[in-house]
């Protein structure tokens, strides 16, 4: 009590504390505490410290101590609360108040049921939550149950050792509020029986550290799951090993990074290449997720097939919000050509992955041929060049004619001799200028006033059917190569 009025440490070597005097100097029942508050290091606290409802007069830092039952502080409010390299077989905190901060640095806490071996439901800490080096276990429920939790401050994990056996995850985080950063460094998280992180809808205002994270899980919503979250710099998921036996591996579904997002291939896929073909089954959903820049280090860009590779192999269905995300990355960049690539990626991912969505098989068929001559709308040069391949043919069609007999009659020849018994040739000007007269829609060029193709031979009819099917092809190309390049057709998204 002493030691608690003047704000000395007190540094025991194992001596026994009651935690019900511990609650007692709290509240001021001994007169009051030195705004240093109540200092004890290496004690051994006997008994339940319950601060449930406890509004205390002063704070409590209670390092090295070894507790021999629960910490429960249901509603309390406190100034601050230091527990750092103390055994603690659980820290009840829902709806806790806490004025500067909560410290459990290099804490071991062991509990059990689902309220969570740390429970801080709804909590609120003015300061920062700090747990890293710590190693939370629960074999019955949560690691650390944080639902709703509000940090002004940072929330620390890095380092931490986190294991748990629930279905809603060993560190709960969903509807959470961070005022600073959240800290996962290297850390270790294993969940036999759920994700190993659950942070639905959870808002980080400062940073998202990921390096280095060892996650275990068995969900089919994720190890990770970040549905719905945002976060307001950058995150950071380079060097993770994320294992999820039934499930995704990341879940960034609607998620939102302001900033950039480090994020490479390897992180998700051991597979060497970006090839077609990928046989790494790791999965993530990035349907609706939304960033600023992405990054393989600082100031090092990620490689846009590495990412497209990402979408295309390591995502469960064909959704057209990634594609359309990283295009958008890629056009406020100024990469117009690797925008196009993305965009063709897309339509020919959706053609792989969801015919149906395209419609019956002529559909298919035209989107299909649509691909290979026009770049979905995308490589309009494409089909100039087919534009132009379909007028060679012509013109060759017409100098072929000039070529072919029939008892003394070109198929292609001057009309002045159609009635003849023997056929006048066409000059090769001539014929070619035929062939592209017959294939022009629209477009006459006149020499078929000089020569054309003799109707009383048996191949004009042939000749004008295959020019028939030139003219239709043409006159579609020239469609696409028009719509294409003055944008009257809308590009599928």
């Amino acid at each position: 009590m002493e030691a608690a009025r003047t704000g000395e440490k007190l540094v025991c070597d194992g001596e026994a504390i009651r935690a019900r005097l511990i609650r007692e100097l709290l509240l001021g029942w001994y007169g009051p505490v030195d705004p240093g508050g109540i200092r004890v290091s290496g004690a051994r606290i006997t008994g339940v410290l319950d601060l449930d409802s406890v509004t205390a007069c002063a704070g409590a830092k209670l390092t090295g101590c070894l507790f021999a039952d629960p910490v429960t502080a249901w509603n309390a409010h406190l100034p601050w609360l230091d527990l750092s390299r103390s055994w603690i077989p659980g820290l009840s905190g829902d709806l806790l108040n806490v004025e500067a901060g909560l410290w459990l640095t290099g804490a071991v806490i062991v509990g059990s049921g689902k309220g969570g071996a740390v429970a801080l439901h709804g909590a609120r800490i003015t300061g920062s939550l700090d747990l890293h080096d710590a190693q939370v276990g629960n074999t019955s429920g949560a690691a650390v149950r944080a639902v709703g939790l509000e940090v002004s401050g940072s929330v620390l994990m890095s380092g931490a050792d986190l294991s748990g056996s629930s279905f809603r995850g060993a560190v709960q985080l969903s509807g959470a509020h961070i005022g600073g950063s959240l800290a996962l460094r290297s850390a270790k998280i294993t969940n036999n029986g759920g994700g190993a992180v659950r942070a639905d809808q959870l808002r980080v205002e400062g940073v998202l550290d990921c390096r280095g994270v060892k996650a275990t899980g068995d969900h089919f919503g994720g190890a990770i799951s970040l549905l719905g979250a945002h976060v307001g710099g950058d995150a950071s998921f380079l060097d993770m090993e994320v294992v999820n036996r039934s499930g995704l591996a990341l879940d960034l579904e609607h998620a939102q990074v302001v900033g950039k997002i480090f994020l490479v291939r390897s992180t998700v896929c051991a597979e060497a290449d970006a090839d077609s073909v990928c046989r790494d089954p790791v999965l993530v959903d990035l349907n609706g997720f939304k960033f600023g820049a992405l990054e393989a280090s600082p100031g090092q860009p990620v490689s846009w097939r590495d990412w497209l590779h990402l979408i295309r192999h390591h995502t469960e269905i064909y959704r057209p919000g990634p594609y359309q995300a990283l295009a958008s990355a890629e056009r406020d960049a100024g990469h117009e050509g690797n925008v196009r690539r993305i965009l063709i990626a897309q339509q020919k991912d959706l053609r792989r992955r969801a015919p149906e969505a395209l419609g019956n098989w002529l559909t298919r068929s035209f989107h299909w041929l649509w691909g290979v001559l026009a770049g979905y709308g995308y490589l309009t040069r494409r089909t100039a060049l087919a534009l132009l391949l379909a007028l060679m043919a012509a013109g060759g069609l017409g100098a072929w004619a000039g070529h072919v007999t029939d008892g003394g009659h070109h198929v292609g020849e001057r009309v002045s001799s159609f009635g003849s018994a023997s056929g006048r040739p066409c000059t090769t000007v001539e014929l070619v200028g035929l062939g592209l007269d017959r294939g022009l829609p629209l477009a006459p060029t006149g020499v078929r006033a000089r020569c054309d193709l003799n109707p009383d031979t048996t191949w004009a009819a042939a000749f004008t059917i295959a020019i028939w099917i030139l003219q239709a092809a043409i006159w579609g190309l020239a469609t696409l190569a028009l719509a294409g390049y003055t944008g009257l057709i809308r590009k599928p998204t």
